[in-house]
Order: C-alpha cells, then sequence, then structure tokens
C-alpha cells in the first residue's frame, strides 16, 4: 500500500503569491492528502517555530511530508521540498539582510536532511545544485502549470473588467510581486519612452522581505496605473486585454505571470535571461532587461505591428496548452509515493 501524504499548509495563512499558488494549486490535487495548516495567520518567525516545532509532530507514521513553498521541517527525513529559484544566493541584495542569511543557511541544512527537491525550471535546477551542491538523483523538474480561471475572455468580460478598473486606454500590463528582480524602473522608463496612446498598469503589491528601490518615479505628466492586488477572477480579463504582458525581469526561477497571460491569449514580451526562454519558448518577444532601449522598441513593436502580435498570441496558447496542473501534481504525487 502506498504511503499516505500530509502538506505542509504553512501558506495558506498568507496572501498568494507565485510560489503560494503553485502549492495551492498542487496540494489541492493530490489524492487524499492532509493539509496540516496553523490555527491562525503567523509572522516570519512564529511561521518558522510552527513549521519547525508544531507541524512535525502532527504527521502520523508512515506518512510522507509534502512542503510545497519554499521551506520544510529540518527533522522530517521523509519529506519532498520544493525550491523555486536560487534568487537568495545569486541575489542576496534583492532581499532583506536578515531573511537572506536566515533562508541560506535554512536551505542548507534542509537539502541534506529530506529524501527529494523539486524545483520548476532546469534554470532553477542548475542554479541550486551549484549553489547547494544537490546530488542529480536527489532533485527533480516539474514546471509550473495553468488553468482555469485563465483562458481568453470574452468581451462582456473585459468590458466589466475595465469599467471596474477604469482603464479607458489601451495598456501594457505588468503582474507580480513589487520586488527589486522585476527591474520595474527600467519598465516604467521604457514606457515613457513609448507612444502616449498607452497606459502602463501595474497589478501587484510590495512583498515584505524583499528590500526596498522597487519602482523609479515617472514623471508628474505621466504615471503608471497602480491597482495593486487584484482577485484572481479579474486576472484574465485584464491579460486578455492587454496590448502586451510586459514582464522584463532580472532573474525568475520560472514567471508564472507569462504563462497565465498566454493562456489568456495575449502577447508577452519577456526577458531573455533566467527560465524565459525555456519556459516560453517561440511564444514571447524576448528583450534584454537591462537595454531600456530595447524594451521601448518592443513595446512600440506589439503596439504598431498587429500580424505580429496576433502570430504571438496563436503561438502563446499552444504553448499554455504545454502547461497543466493536473499533470503536474501527477507526476509530483508518483514521486511522493516513491520516497
Amino acid at each position: 500500500m502506498p504511503p499516505s501524504i500530509a502538506v505542509n499548509g504553512r501558506f495558506l495563512t498568507r496572501r498568494i503569491t507565485g510560489v503560494d499558488r503553485y502549492a495551492f494549486e498542487i496540494s489541492s490535487r493530490l489524492d487524499s492528502a492532509r493539509r496540516l495548516t496553523p490555527s491562525r495567520p503567523r509572522g516570519l518567525l512564529a511561521g518558522h517555530a510552527w513549521e519547525q516545532l508544531i507541524l512535525p509532530a502532527r504527521l502520523r507514521r508512515g506518512e510522507i511530508l509534502f512542503s510545497p513553498a519554499n521551506a520544510g521541517p529540518w527533522t522530517v527525513r521523509a519529506q519532498a521540498v520544493t525550491l523555486h529559484d536560487a534568487s537568495v544566493f545569486d541575489h542576496p541584495e534583492w532581499f532583506r539582510p536578515a531573511f537572506a542569511l536566515w533562508t541560506r543557511l535554512a536551505w542548507k541544512i534542509l537539502v541534506k536532511q529530506v529524501r527529494m527537491i523539486l524545483t520548476v525550471s532546469e534554470f532553477s535546477r542548475e542554479r541550486l545544485q551549484f549553489h547547494l551542491n544537490i546530488p542529480a538523483e536527489k532533485i527533480r523538474v516539474i514546471p509550473n502549470g495553468v488553468g482555469k480561471p485563465f483562458g481568453p475572455q470574452s468581451t462582456r468580460a473585459i468590458d466589466a473588467m475595465k469599467g471596474k478598473y477604469n482603464l479607458t486606454k489601451p495598456y501594457f500590463l505588468f503582474v507580480g510581486t513589487l520586488e527589486p528582480r522585476k527591474n520595474l524602473g527600467r519598465l516604467i522608463e521604457a514606457w515613457e519612452r513609448s507612444d502616449g496612446h498607452f497606459e502602463l498598469v501595474i497589478v501587484g503589491t510590495e512583498g515584505t522581505v524583499f528590500a526596498s528601490g522597487n519602482r523609479r518615479p515617472a514623471p508628474n505628466d505621466k504615471h503608471p496605473t497602480y491597482i495593486g492586488r487584484v482577485p484572481d477572477v479579474d486576472l484574465p480579463a485584464l491579460y486578455s486585454a492587454a496590448t502586451a504582458l510586459v514582464i522584463p525581469s532580472l532573474y525568475e526561477g520560472f514567471g508564472l505571470p507569462a504563462l497565465e497571460a498566454l493562456a489568456c491569449g495575449a502577447a508577452v514580451i519577456a526577458s531573455n535571461t533566467s527560465a524565459f526562454p525555456e519556459v516560453l519558448g517561440d511564444a514571447a518577444l524576448f528583450v534584454d532587461p537591462l537595454d531600456t532601449n530595447g524594451i521601448a522598441e518592443a513595446m512600440q513593436t506589439i503596439a504598431k505591428d498587429s500580424a505580429l502580435a496576433n502570430e504571438l498570441r496563436a503561438r502563446g496558447l499552444q504553448r499554455a496548452a504545454q502547461f497543466s496542473w493536473d499533470d503536474s501534481a501527477r507526476r509530483i504525487e508518483a514521486i511522493l509515493k516513491n520516497i
């Protein structure tokens, strides 16, 4: 009889980011898995304490623990942990110093203790192995997926969304946590240089563990439209109606918003670095994230060349169809049951 599975549900007490969306989508598809969750939302230190001290005591004999969100208890060996990228090693300056120091230490201990490390791209696998010396047989790549509610939206849904957020002009879209790696300063500068008929809509909020300096102030006569965090029900229409999603990140372990945008029929402009070429294939217009002029030119190209934009949208739908949360969950469940 295969072992039963318990899920480290600490992520359920936090607001959803890309990491937490992965955790929710995968864990909800694991047959008969138990989610072990703190009794109330906890801060960073209290969350670590719950994970290290209380969670192990709640496991049943013979259970396999799945920790999907970059952390797990050191004392549980029958465990698979998903580490989404190695940015805390590659670029510790992007994080608050105490967070970066703790995470690097915690991961060095964790990877030696647990049976399996999962990650979401070959790029992340290579960087994690480089920093943590993980044996090849102990790390597996299972990509993120995409599914409902992300798909092309009707004119009615798009009109309702535009009315809700008062979007009256064509717009370029950014979706993500407002953190240093997202390269928002160059994105805003590129938009300032582009055609004034287009808004720049920024969806996301500041992260609590990141260093400051994420944004560059825009001139008084031209400001991006910050709409903060939006509910999942509104994201598909935001993607579908965008002239393009622009995501010029300096570093991504996967880049889930780009995949969601492809699934919604949006054109995507993305960095030519880290995991983006691997994930997006031929379905995006790639740019050097350090070249502000290049980002601006790509935005102008998409805005003016409707044939190219439509071709990218068609390729994007085909590319997104290759990524499924159901498939990823099946592969992870098979790994867990063989630990």
